[in-house]
């Protein structure tokens, strides 16, 4: 007994010493889940509309989005609701669920790594980089629809990549079934569709012989994808019916859409530069060792060098032109980060013009070093006899959710972390074993931009429930939300949007929003013009004690970012003001 003791005990160091990095991983996961805290009654961002919609199935049976979201996603609310009906209907299931999918897709993503050659260190590594991502961080505490299909997106890669190396059947069908699920949470699925024919075309050799093995993966994905279009035409939301207008209007202003197309890649390489910032120290490296891999070759060396440069300064050229235009004409005056919606631009953010400046240097050369390493293996003919279909299907996935961006009008900050995990791919292919030093400057970097992550996103979920907390504590009285200044979220929750859109805009008024923006600024009006005839209010300055008509009823203290305390309080007035 004492020697089968020592045999299981040897067998568990062993194991733990195999997979130390991914332990490590969980355990950081793990961490960053107590300490942001998912337990939260609060709705911030779109994730209450979605909310409703989960609340009106389990109410009446039938799944209806509600009139606010654009992105038709039965999947995630159908898991959710699964959820609710054990848990119960609380904010915090809603917000478990998506954490739920957040590890299964950081442990998808990890074995995905492992299986393209990378050892256990490098895998947990580049998985930890794509979590301590500020906005993937954030918004895996809410119901937005970006991380859940991003845990989908990463599953299904893996069960793809998978099937197609050890050409099972089986493996395939559940990468078509988590494919399926990612198409049903959000649209920009359909690249897994993509990626995968075009690796069957390009990088499959042996094309008729395992056309059944393609077929399997791509046709039950397909069939949900004409299901999502067929049912967004026969009931499209009031929101819906706006986006596709404004996209007809979109692709039809050729000068804006070449614009943005010659753009836009330019931000998302950026943006991708700044949510990989850990990476730094490996794109040194696979800089230096593309040089030193030409040094020995003293033949090519003239030839391979000098594409090399040609290369680089086109990068190079491209950014920077990308940026003029963008600061000159585009967004004018408006440096790193330029996106709207999560992260704050240069008319919103502290930081200033010099600080801006830097980010968008820094974030612009790993940009063109990213580029340059890609388009050095990926554009060259003569190497795509060494790609598997399997890297083939990654790629060309990731190259046809890029063509997706540059087609849809919207264009923001939040969408952009769905090219994460096949840029740590395409980086782990070029060098799946770093230098030590390597390791330890991007295991620094990771934990460094994981803390900051980590505070931000729980100062911002903490100010943001204080602030849902005190128009409860108004609601509590018996007074009607119309009568409570609250946030947004918390208004539009009880019905702010829904009686916008039939005391103001009416249920067929597309066409009278469409544009820049429109039908958000009008609703936003509408709100403002609440808050102003509001009874009780929800406000972070402290009122006017003077005043006889303020009234302070209620102080909502929180930890901000940098865990000082802060204070939301909830004032009555006692007439209009």
């Amino acid at each position: 007994m004492q020697r089968l003791s020592g045999v299981r005990k040897r067998s568990t160091v062993g194991v733990m010493r195999k997979y130390a990095g991914l332990l490590l991983l969980l355990l950081c996961f793990f961490l960053v889940v107590a300490f942001v805290n998912p337990l939260r009654q609060v709705m911030i961002q779109d994730d209450w509309s979605y909310a409703l919609t989960v609340r009106h199935l389990l109410t009446t049976g039938e799944y209806k989005l509600h009139d606010w979201a654009a992105a038709n996603m039965p999947v995630q609310i159908f898991w959710a609701a699964l959820l609710t009906g054990i848990f119960g209907y609380t904010f915090p299931v809603l917000h478990c669920s998506t954490l739920v999918l957040l590890l299964v897709g950081l442990i998808a993503l990890y074995w995905l790594l492992r299986d393209s050659g990378v050892s256990d260190v490098e895998s947990s590594l580049l998985t930890l980089t794509v979590l301590s991502s500020p906005a993937l961080l954030l918004l895996s505490f809410t119901f937005q629809t970006d991380v859940q299909f991003l845990g989908w997106q990463v599953l299904a890669l893996f069960f793809y990549t998978r099937g197609l190396t050890r050409q099972s059947h089986l493996l395939m069908a559940l990468g078509s079934i988590t494919a399926s699920a990612a198409i049903g949470t959000r649209q920009f699925g359909v690249c897994l569709i993509a990626g995968l024919a075009g690796a069957w075309i390009l990088f499959e050799r042996k094309r008729l012989r395992r056309a059944t093995l393609y077929l399997v993966g791509i046709v039950p994905p397909l069939l949900v994808a004409l299901w999502q279009f067929n049912f967004g035409i026969k009931h499209a939301t009031f929101t819906q019916k706006f986006r596709v207008a404004e996209e007809l209007a979109y692709l039809n202003n050729m000068p804006r859409f070449i614009g943005d197309t010659f753009w836009r890649p330019t931000v998302i390489l950026q943006y991708v530069a700044l949510f990989l910032l850990p990476l730094l120290p490996l794109l040194v490296v696979l800089a230096q060792k593309s040089q030193q891999a030409h040094k020995s070759a003293a033949i090519r060396r003239i030839t391979f060098s000098g594409l090399d440069v040609w290369l680089g300064a086109a990068w190079v050229a491209y950014l920077v032109a990308g940026i003029c235009f963008g600061y000159f004409y585009y967004l004018p005056h408006i440096l790193m980060p330029y996106l709207a919606w999560l992260l704050p631009n240069s008319q919103t953010s502290p930081f200033g013009f010099r600080k801006h400046l830097v980010l968008t240097v820094l974030t612009s050369a790993f940009a063109a070093v990213l580029g340059w390493l890609l388009s050095r293996r990926y554009l060259n003919r003569q190497n795509w006899r060494g790609i598997s279909p399997a890297e083939g299907f990654v790629v060309l996935a990731g190259t046809a959710l890029l063509g997706v961006h540059l087609v849809y009008e919207q264009f923001y900050d939040v969408y952009l972390i769905q090219f994460l995990p096949f840029t740590v791919f395409a980086l782990a292919k070029l060098i799946p074993r770093w230098p030590r030093w390597c390791q330890v400057a991007t295991g620094g970097l990771c934990l460094s931009i994981f803390s900051i992550s980590s505070f931000w996103a729980r100062g911002t979920l903490a100010k943001a429930e204080a602030s849902w907390q005190a128009a409860e504590i108004a609601r509590s009285t018996g007074t009607g939300p119309k009568d409570i200044g609250g946030d947004m979220h918390w208004s539009c929750y009880y019905g702010a949007f829904d009686e916008w859109i039939a005391q103001v805009a009416g249920p067929n008024a597309t066409d009278k929003y469409i544009g820049s923006q429109r039908m958000h600024f009008a609703f936003f009006d509408f709100l403002n013009q609440r808050f102003d005839r509001a009874k009780y209010l929800v406000t972070a300055s402290p009122p006017d004690l003077a005043n006889p008509n303020s009234q302070i009823l209620r102080q909502e203290e929180y930890r901000d970012i940098w865990l000082r305390r802060r204070t939301i309080y909830l004032v009555k007035r006692a007439r209009s003001e």
